[in-house]
């Protein structure tokens, strides 16, 4: 630590900086001996930092004035600014961390919602790369007993059950299996669900739009077909990452540009992982209401009546009968339907796992499990031998055991300056 020596000045003496011990003085220009700021200093030693190496960390006041005259002392005496993700790449090569967690760091940085943030931290506290080291160990057991049997061909007792084999193989592909399909949830809690709002004309989609926003994004207008194309904006709701979707009204026989944006409203039809279906509570069901509830009845979807603050014409249709009443134009039961879009896209018991939430694990374990399955119907035991390292190789390659510089300068392209 001599150069923290030369510029800091505590207030009281001291030959050593203990480690984990905080600081209390002044960081001074040793040229000019002029007083920069009062600051906060901690010292930690390797192994026992965060980067496994030896690290000062200097809390100064927020004044970017300040901030910038510590920087350019510090240049100025040999240091330089740390690259994106310079420390947590420092972390996972000084083996601190590994690949999953290093991700995490950044996804926790990112995370655009609360269930998005508690994934992320299970990631960087390991919870996730447990599961991945019990797969990897499992193959590395199996790889140990064919090995065995390529070098020693005569021995009687080391050669396979096969029908064990076969079994304790099909097993670890079926843990690959548990962790994809959780994968699943997983991408689309950070990703953000799509949910699509429609409805007929008017019905009072915007007003919703503009009401789980929290703003007015969307126009709203008496007049029908106000909304020619489909809005998208992105919102916290209930904890989860949401893509809302406003979208035109179906009129019928629609042409030119209302045709085309109803051909867009049935595409994300497709693709919605939820869709609130809105009727308008002041008037009765129609035609078009018909057809868009025949359209989304095989869909995830919540059917809404909008509009209760007006008087209810509509009857007690069959259809409707586990609606939810709301006024988007008052907020009535707004809470509700929020929680209500939650639960049904995130089940209780599904937030409380570590799951994947990149498309390179998915890809990456996809490929050990073809390895699995290749290895499963080998035709001779060096070509099983050989799939299971393969199956190895791609395990390494998702945790960091195997470091590719395509995929870390990929990986700590994404991070901001320094962590």
């Amino acid at each position: 630590m001599p150069l923290l020596h030369r510029i800091f000045e505590p207030r009281d003496s001291i030959q050593e900086f203990k480690a984990q011990h905080v600081y209390y003085g002044h960081i001074r220009n040793p040229e000019s001996g002029d007083d920069i700021d009062t600051v906060l200093v901690t010292a930690f030693y390797k192994p026992d930092s965060y980067t496994g190496e030896d690290v000062v960390e200097i809390s100064c006041h927020g004044n970017p004035l300040i901030v910038d005259q510590i920087l350019r002392l510090l240049i100025n005496l040999g240091l330089r600014i740390a690259g994106p993700g310079e420390f947590t790449k420092r972390a996972l090569l000084n083996g601190k961390i590994d690949l999953i967690q290093a991700e995490a760091v950044l996804d926790t940085i990112n995370a655009p919602c609360e269930q998005a943030k508690r994934l992320a931290m299970l990631q960087y506290e390991g919870k996730l790369s447990e599961q991945i080291y019990e797969i990897r160990s499992r193959i590395v057991d199996l790889l140990f007993l064919v090995e065995a049997e390529i070098d020693f061909p005569e021995e009687e007792d080391v050669r396979r059950d096969r029908t064990k084999f076969l079994s304790d193989l099909q097993a670890i592909v079926s843990s690959i299996d548990g962790v994809l399909r959780n994968a699943a949830v997983g991408v689309m809690i950070k990703e953000g669900y799509k949910v699509l709002i429609l409805g007929r004309a008017n019905v009072g989609k915007s007003t919703l739009f503009n009401r789980l926003l929290g703003y007015d994004r969307a126009i709203v207008h008496e007049q029908p077909g106000t909304t020619r194309d489909f809005l998208e904006e992105s919102v916290q709701m209930g904890g989860i990452y949401v893509r809302l979707f406003d979208t035109a009204g179906i009129l019928s026989q629609a042409k030119g540009p209302d045709a085309i944006a109803q051909q867009r409203t049935r595409s994300l039809v497709d693709e919605a992982d939820l869709v609130l279906l809105m009727f308008d509570g002041a008037d009765s069901i129609n035609e078009e209401d018909v057809y868009l509830y025949d359209t989304v009845k095989h869909r995830t979807r919540l059917l809404l009546v909008n509009k209760i603050d007006l008087n209810m014409r509509m009857s007690n249709e069959q259809i409707l009968t586990d609606s939810i009443k709301i006024s988007a134009k008052n907020g009535d039961n707004i809470a509700l339907l929020t929680e209500t879009i939650r639960n049904t896209l995130l089940p209780h018991h599904q937030d409380k796992y570590p799951r994947i939430t990149r498309h390179r694990h998915i890809d990456a374990l996809s490929r050990a499990r073809t390895c699995l399955v290749d290895a499963k119907n080998a035709p001779s035991v060096d070509t099983t031998a050989y799939e299971l390292h393969s199956a190895l190789n791609e395990i390494a390659e998702l945790t960091g055991q195997v470091l590719r510089t395509e995929i870390l300068d990929r990986i700590f392209a994404e991070f901001c300056v320094g962590k």
